[in-house]
């Protein structure tokens, strides 16, 4: 009984210590990474925005386990020479709450971002999305095609993979050990698995300097953020199985970028068939380039967005 009561005092000490450290460490991030856009009211829930440059508008939209702030690194810079950037943190990410406590739907992402372009004053606008991001910029497209003037998608799921969720995905997404895994992560930042990530992510190139400090990776660390990216990773093939039927509805401009060197999305099981599935879309694969296009290669998908641009119904 003794011990029994030992191993508890332990157990609750070590738990608030790390309940504490994690509060400490999601402070010092806000902190440090503030927001740097301003928050839109969309449909009743905020939106955070940041916005850039001049002419007509292109909504940017991150991938999974990122923030806006991926996209305001390169790609949006040099886009803003052209466009009106309005990138945006996905409902769950960044500074934009998640929508519920179920991991937000494409749909219902589609819904509130694109209720967000309307509160900016834009009925219509290009829309780019990488990784995840893609998927959510072709549900937007199927169900609100009059405010798409065309699409930009990069490394994008659009098709049914085989494989199933990763290890620390399944962990996440699991209501049991999902908060477990999520507080140790947030208390102790595992600094030698985020650069494995990152690493992982952008192979074959390497992760550019600086590329996590911008990010922010405390933000992407946050329990709650944690929460929404596993919930919403979870649900994803599903989704995508639900809209690769209706793809043949999409009559709009549509760029894709993609990388044949991509391990996270590989391009021959989505891209590939997605342009046997979208009517005039224009393909471009860049050889040897891994997941992150936007970062590594911008120029290509800066090209890809003027070809949009003289494609599209904004100009």
């Amino acid at each position: 009984m003794k011990i029994a009561l030992i191993l508890l005092l332990i157990l609750a000490f070590g738990t608030g210590f790390m309940l504490w450290r994690a509060a400490r460490n999601e402070a010092e991030t806000a902190r440090l990474y503030p927001p740097d856009g301003k928050i839109v009211k969309a449909n009743g829930h905020d939106v955070h925005v940041k916005i850039m440059g001049n002419g007509p508008p292109i909504v940017l939209l991150h991938g999974a386990s990122g923030n806006l702030r991926d996209m305001t690194w390169r790609i949006a810079p040099a886009l803003a020479e052209n466009f009106t950037v309005i990138a945006m943190d996905r409902p769950g990410f960044g500074y934009t709450p998640p929508l519920g406590r179920d991991g937000a739907t494409l749909a219902q992402q589609a819904e509130v971002l694109r209720a967000a372009l309307n509160a900016l004053g834009y009925r219509k606008a290009y829309v780019m999305g990488q990784s995840y991001g893609g998927s959510v910029a072709l549900r937007w497209a199927l169900d609100y095609p009059d405010s798409v003037a065309g699409l930009l998608l990069v490394s994008a799921p659009s098709n049914v993979w085989p494989t199933g969720l990763g290890t620390l995905y399944r962990i996440n997404a699991n209501p049991i050990t999902g908060p477990l895994l999520r507080l140790w992560v947030a208390a102790f930042p595992p600094r030698g698995l985020v650069r494995a990530s990152l690493a992982s992510v952008y192979e074959p190139q390497p992760v550019p300097a600086g590329y996590g400090d911008h990010l922010g990776i405390g933000l992407v660390l946050m329990r709650s953020t944690q929460r929404e990216n596993a919930l919403q990773v979870a649900a994803l093939k599903e989704q995508v199985r639900a809209m690769v039927p209706r793809y043949g509805e999409i009559d709009l401009p549509v760029e894709a970028v993609h990388g044949t060197a991509d391990t996270v999305v590989p391009s021959h099981i989505h891209t590939e068939k997605l342009a046997q599935q979208i009517r005039g879309i224009n393909v471009t694969f860049l050889q040897g380039v891994g997941h992150m296009p936007h970062n590594t290669n911008t120029d290509k998908v800066v090209a890809a967005a003027l070809r949009l641009l003289k494609r599209g119904s904004l100009k």
